[in-house]
């Protein structure tokens, strides 16, 4: 009987490179290019050095929200755009979607 019995599946592991969204230096692209495209676009309007101080700034903030967790980015902007914020919560000190 030993013949007609089914042979456990092989399963492979899920490798977490496979899953990560593109990176560049440890954060995903489109990330970068918001800061680049932000940091010229002040640098231009404001005309100073000083302008260009943020892009470090803004990329070490981000490499370690992406070093937490991989996929940060992309829970803060379903999350932004899914769970709007209500005119009442000042009042309520939190969002009220009652009356």
């Amino acid at each position: 009987m030993n013949e007609f019995q089914d042979e456990t599946p092989t399963v492979t592991p899920l490798v977490i490179g496979l899953t990560r969204s593109p990176t560049l230096w440890g954060v995903p692209y489109m990330a970068v290019i918001l800061i680049i495209g932000a940091t010229i676009i002040g640098w231009l309007a404001t005309n100073h050095l000083a302008a260009l101080l943020v892009a470090p700034a803004a990329y070490l903030f981000l490499f370690s929200l992406c070093a937490w967790d991989s996929k940060i980015l992309d829970v803060l902007q379903v999350a932004s755009r899914k769970t709007p914020g209500t005119p009442n919560k000042r009042f309520w000190g939190t969002n009220s979607y009652g009356p």
